[in-house]
């Protein structure tokens, strides 16, 4: 008998091979790697746990020893474990591959029966070459050691958990708590951990987080090397805080500029120690001090400048830090528009503060009074007036402010005064404007004799050494009484102010007679007032009050609603006086006066400012509806003997009307050109399918042609005679300003540079209207209305100089009443009606020179929704328009 010859070497199967073997191997060691690890994670956790510090040497070196024996039984047992043989290798190939026949073992097999048999030997090398083949496709799959199965409750995830949470307990004592487990001396107590926390707690003005000052912890070793000192920077009374426990030989050392705080009172706690036991309070450490008095210790220092801290145990440096004071600024307040008053006295204050953590109030001081001309050097009787600023709504109270505050009735109104804005923050630093002279605001006095005791009353109180000039003043308001003073309780009042002015003894007199001539100053000028006056002033000043303390929608809405019951009812005396004195008022001219739908407009706006959160318009508005309602009552004709007044006075009323017109003629040449653009692109659209028939459907497609020929010359004609019509409108404005600017020219006015230039724009935009040139007639009637405004307005200012010539011996008296002049917003014309910037003011809302901010985003909201309602707009604009609008 033959023997077989052996099988060919195949490598690839060979490296299959001792891969299988290996991962076989790894399956069996796997499970005792596990215990072992799971063994090393239960030592960590008992250890970290601090089970170690707790036993004595002898329970510490059985604990270890246990261990040790558990992890001797493990790695015995993975040295017993078997290797893993060829055979088990090319198996585990099989079982991964899944492929039939066992081409992996099979190519490891011997024929048992070699013999010379031909048809034996063919079939035997028929089978292994069907088996190379199968074997081109064996594959070894990753290791599976199959734990879930034997640790079904999985105890090695619960060991990796306690392994986490141990360490968050050990902190940085994690390796001294190690280390003690083979700390087996019996000749003392094993070492303990100490902990360190240290930190800055900045002011709480500043708004920062605390500052954590890392240490290092540890026990029973060394610390480690001298520590390398940190660089922090804090605030400027910071707070330093050590807290140090469980090692007495811990040491912190500070230097530079820390002060200590003071002396805990009784009831604090009697184990903290502090830098005040040995510095004196807030005084600076000249030298480094030290403090181990107990195991648990708390270090405080208050940073007053820059600064060193240093922390040791024993001799050996754990840290040190260098502490950097950052300074405290002082905060900056100045004024961004130049104070205002309104009609009523009230002053208006807009201002910025900046600072560099934030302020906590703000000031507005008052000092260096003029009087008659001269500053007032000596004592004043009351104190100077202090007004309280509002913070801006920011954090901080930062950015921009504005204060609408009512300092009318106090003795120094009327007075030159030199104000000064200051603002405080947290750290005690106040910063100061620059000082501004102004005349402070003082109630409005129409009545003569009211305005003459007011000056006295502030007379007598900023110059309290110099009465008798006051007395003198009395005595002469009391000659003639029977002429000049109708009431005789007028008279009795002043001769008593007189006498107990003569006869005051101390400052205290004097005070009570000041407030006695201002008690007097208001019943003359308030005592004759109506009910109907009464009730709308209680009713103006509820509301003002309400818009200064911001108070709720519908508790503005209720006043607003009474403001407005008393508006009618005031009106409605107004014109039954009207009624009575119709002889005196026939000379009063058409248009005088605002009228009573002007009022009632302010009003809703108003009620619209309050409700949309817009209250420092709001309280302008309030102003100047106070103010037109005090000119209904004191306004004089005064204009009626002048011609030119008269002729000023309609020439603003024609410019009026004409901006008016030019403005609607823009608008009407605008949309004008919009609806023809969207009536081409409308007879453009059908035709595009025909374009693109047949050459069989030529005809019928030229027959269109010709029919929509025939309707664009309809088109045409039409659009001729709608530009002719427009045409025709701009040319009689053009002349009707012509002819206003002849008859101001017959009357001596001054020629008005933006009147000429209106002129020549609504030429412009006439010949662009013959041509038929929309955009360029849009254009020049933009021109055309810009002039106007710029004529309109300098008309208006020749009006208040022609008034103010006949008014200069008494503008003295009026200034600081409330009456702001040279302010934009309430110039009036000599009829002291509102110029026409006010007049642009009761009929759109405009302040500070443009809408709302409510009202120009309402018109944008409409600007938007009518545009997404155009048909004619492409499909992408509409979708961008109806984007914008998704979220209103």
């Amino acid at each position: 008998m033959s023997e077989e010859k052996p099988a060919a070497a195949n490598p690839r199967l060979d490296r299959l091979a001792s891969r299988a073997r290996l991962t076989i191997g790894w399956e069996r060691l796997w499970p005792a790697l596990v215990g072992l690890l799971s063994l090393a994670g239960l030592f960590l956790t008992v250890s970290w746990l601090g089970l170690w510090l707790e036993l004595p040497p002898q329970g510490r070196l059985i604990g270890v020893a246990l261990f040790a024996v558990a992890v001797l039984v493990i790695l015995v047992g993975a040295v017993r474990l078997a290797r893993p043989t060829r055979e088990e290798g090319l198996a585990r190939l099989d079982r991964d591959s899944g492929l039939p026949h066992r081409p992996a073992s099979g190519l490891n097999d011997r024929l048992a029966n070699a013999r010379d048999d031909p048809t034996t030997q063919a079939l035997w090398q028929l089978h292994r070459r069907r088996l190379g083949e199968a074997a081109r496709r064996l594959k070894l799959a990753a290791p599976s050691p199959r734990m879930v199965e034997r640790d079904r409750y999985a105890l090695r995830a619960a060991a990796l958990v306690a392994v986490v949470a141990s360490a968050f307990i050990a902190g940085p004592e994690k390796y001294a708590r190690v280390a003690a487990a083979v700390d087996w001396r019996s000749d003392g107590a094993p070492a303990k951990g100490f902990r360190i926390d240290a930190w800055i707690d900045p002011p709480a003005y500043t708004g920062k987080p605390p500052i954590l000052l890392p240490a290092r912890t540890g026990a029973g070793s060394d610390a480690g090397g001298p520590a390398q000192a940190q660089k922090v920077q804090a605030p400027v009374g910071s707070t330093v805080v050590v807290r140090t426990s469980g090692d007495s030989e811990v040491k912190v050392e500070a230097e530079g500029g820390l002060v200590a705080p003071p002396a805990p009172k009784s009831g604090e706690r009697a184990d903290a120690v502090t830098a005040a036991q040995t510095t004196a309070p807030s005084q600076p450490l000249p030298k480094p001090q030290t403090a181990s008095q107990a195991s648990d210790r708390e270090f405080r220092w208050e940073l007053k400048g820059d600064a060193r801290l240093i922390l040791r145990r024993g001799d050996q440096p754990l840290a040190a830090f260098d502490i950097g004071s950052i300074p405290d600024r002082p905060p900056t307040i100045a004024l961004t528009e130049p104070p205002t008053s309104n009609v009523r006295g009230s002053l208006t204050l807009s201002y910025r503060i900046n600072d560099d953590y934030g302020v906590n109030s703000a000031e507005a001081t008052f000092a260096k009074p003029i009087l008659r001309g001269k500053p007032v050097t000596g004592r004043s009787l009351v104190d100077p007036p202090r007004l309280a600023l509002t913070l801006p709504p920011t954090p901080g109270g930062l950015g921009e402010g504005q204060t609408i505050a009512d300092l009318s009735e106090h003795p120094w109104a009327g007075a030159r005064v030199t104000m000064t804005l200051t603002a405080h923050d947290g750290g005690g630093n106040e910063g100061k404007s620059e000082p501004v002279e102004l005349t402070l605001p003082q109630r409005p006095f129409v009545k003569p004799l009211a305005k003459a005791l007011v000056e006295q009353r502030r007379n007598l109180v900023l110059a309290p050494d110099d009465r008798g000039h006051v007395a003198a003043a009395l005595d002469g308001l009391m000659i003639a009484p029977e002429r000049f003073m109708p009431d005789p309780s007028i008279y009795l009042g002043l001769y008593t102010a007189d006498v107990r002015l003569k006869g005051a003894k101390d400052d205290d007199d004097l005070r009570a007679v000041a407030d006695l001539l201002w008690q007097m100053a208001l019943q003359i000028e308030d005592g004759d007032l109506s009910d109907a006056e009464r009730s709308l002033r209680a009713a103006e000043q509820r509301l003002r009050e309400a818009l200064d303390r911001g108070a709720s929608d519908q508790e503005i809405r209720k006043l607003t609603q009474e403001l407005r019951e008393a508006l009618d009812k005031f009106l409605a005396e107004m014109a039954q006086r009207a009624q009575r004195n119709s002889k005196a008022d026939r000379s009063q001219r058409p248009g005088r006066w605002v009228s009573e739908k002007d009022l009632k407009s302010m009003l809703d706006r108003l009620d619209e400012m309050a409700r949309s959160g817009d209250l420092a318009d709001a309280q302008q508005m309030l102003d100047q509806l106070q103010s037109l309602l005090e000119n209904l009552k004191t306004a004089r004709p005064d204009g009626d003997g002048d011609p030119m007044g008269r002729e000023m006075e309609q020439s603003l009323n024609d410019l009026d009307q004409m901006m008016r017109e030019q403005q609607q003629l823009r608008d009407d040449t605008f949309q004008n050109g919009k609806q023809r653009k969207r009536q081409r692109n409308a007879k453009r659209q059908p035709s595009q399918p025909g374009q693109q028939g047949m050459q069989g459907q030529q005809e019928p497609e030229d027959q269109a042609d010709d029919g929509e020929q025939g309707d664009d010359n309809a088109d045409n004609r039409s659009d001729q005679d709608g530009m002719k019509g427009l045409e025709g409108r701009q040319e009689e404005l053009r002349k009707r300003l012509d002819e206003l600017r002849r008859r101001m020219k017959q009357f001596g006015m001054k020629s008005e540079q933006g009147l000429d230039d209106a002129e020549g724009a609504m030429g412009d935009a006439e010949q662009s209207l013959g041509k038929g040139d929309r955009g360029g007639a849009v254009d020049a009637q933009g021109r055309a209305l810009d002039a106007l405004r710029r004529g309109t307005q300098g008309l208006a200012q020749q009006m208040q100089q022609n008034g103010q010539n006949g008014e200069a011996n008494g503008e003295d008296d009026t200034e600081g009443q409330g009456n702001p002049r040279g302010n934009r917003q309430y110039r009036r014309d000599p009829l002291d009606r509102p110029s026409q910037y006010s007049r642009d003011v009761l009929r759109g809302g405009i302040l500070n020179g443009g809408p709302g901010a409510a009202q120009r985003a309402q018109q944008v909201l409409e600007e938007l929704r009518k545009r997404l309602s155009d048909p004619a707009r492409p499909q992408e604009e509409l979708d961008y328009l109806e984007r914008l609008l998704r979220r209103y």
